[in-house]
């Protein structure tokens, strides 16, 4: 490759061209996998064993969820076996149709294709422009008697700038993140709280004390006047933890990407059909890899981020195939810790792991994989 085709191509990665690229992966990955995230968030939220209720609903079948039958039991604490994945499948499916597994779709494509479209951008550009930090710097060391005109001329001849390290990595990724927290925090709010949402059963049961929104619009404006503009920014605390996430994910996406030299630069247009399908296998397992040690890592905190953000109160299903009107009180990042801690111990913290993990590792492979495609494709424009 030349020099010059290499500064095109530093050029578009730095342009709207990533922004492009991570606008699709996100937006296709989401659409696909968001039952999973769905159960994921109820499950997230879900106190189990002890759990303050308000009323019990007494709904052991789909014709007396419609009876609005049911017995109060006030501020008591009951403990109820465990409610795994499969009976959140079920129990939403049931009560709400398949169509509750699809529940917040439209923040969770803008969302996810905001996040990734402007992560990549963010990401992309300060990646490039410390790697001319670096180009200057070390050109400055190795000769720095070089007058202007001088330098320009080597910084021409270089084939490509120097590669970043993992260090650098994880600066840029959680930069890239602390960006985004606050471009798309209310979305990912809006998100939550229309999926943990039991629209259809509320209607059936005549419930009035729980809050229930028609749509994003809907909901952005109960909320903002219901707990003001601030109301839309809560859970920021973690959310900003979390942004040590994507900085987990970029160090060992990238590191996985040289080791096993899946630069862009080395594919072109002429490249075979199977050395193509060979890069795409490449970059799903990589993308996949890299998402699932983030998660991993980070997963108590995403936690703590739903508590956060849910409802103060709201219909949740029970492992004994019931439904019921919960309570919760969750107030700042600390006193969440405390309370989950005091009441589930560290199990709270990982409540949803298994859905999360079935659905981290597809959707972070599907995304890079979009995005490494896209901006092949967008290469030479």
């Amino acid at each position: 490759m030349t020099a010059s085709a290499t500064v095109k191509d530093n050029k578009g990665e730095g342009s709207w061209k990533p922004a492009v690229s991570g606008f699709s992966g996100g937006a296709v990955s989401t659409m696909f996998l968001l039952p999973l995230d769905n159960i994921k968030v109820r499950l997230q939220v879900n106190e189990g064993m002890k759990s303050k209720i308000v009323s019990r609903l007494s709904s052991t079948s789909t014709t007396a969820a419609t009876s609005n039958t049911g017995t109060v039991i006030k501020d008591q604490y009951q403990h109820h076996a465990r409610l795994g994945a499969m009976r959140m499948l079920r129990g939403v499916i049931r009560y709400e149709g398949v169509r509750g597994l699809y529940q917040g779709l439209v923040p969770a494509v803008v969302g996810s294709a905001v996040s990734w479209g402007g992560f990549f951008y963010v990401y992309e550009t300060m990646k490039l422009q410390l790697r001319h930090v670096k180009s200057d710097y070390s050109m400055d060391n190795a000769a720095s008697s070089s007058n202007q005109n001088r330098r320009a001329k080597e910084r021409e001849s270089l084939q490509e700038l120097p590669t970043l390290n993992s260090w650098d990595n994880f600066i840029l990724g959680t930069a890239s993140g602390v960006v985004m927290v606050f471009v798309t925090n209310p979305v990912w709010l809006i998100k939550l709280r229309l999926q943990l949402q039991m629209k259809r059963t509320s209607e059936h049961l005549h419930v009035k004390n729980v809050a229930q929104y028609d749509g994003f619009l809907d909901a952005f404006r109960k909320i903002i006047q219901s707990d003001g503009v601030l109301g839309l920014y809560k859970g920021t605390g973690p959310a900003l933890i979390l942004t040590s996430h994507g900085g987990v994910q970029f160090v060992v996406y990238e590191f996985l990407r040289k080791h096993f030299h899946y630069a862009r630069a080395q594919r072109t247009a002429e490249s075979s059909l199977m050395k193509r399908f060979d890069d795409s296998l490449g970059y799903l397992t990589i993308g996949a890899l890299s998402k699932m040690v983030a998660s991993t890592i980070t997963y108590p905190i995403q936690v703590v981020k739903s508590r956060m953000q849910q409802p103060s109160s709201s219909i949740e299903l029970t492992s004994t195939g019931d439904v019921r009107i919960v309570k919760r009180d969750y107030a700042g990042l600390v006193g969440t810790i405390k309370k989950m801690w005091r009441l589930e111990g560290v199990t709270g913290f990982y409540k949803g792991a298994v859905p999360n993990s079935v659905r981290v590792a597809p959707s972070a492979a599907v995304t890079f994989l979009i995005y490494e495609s896209m901006m092949d494709k967008l290469q030479d424009l």
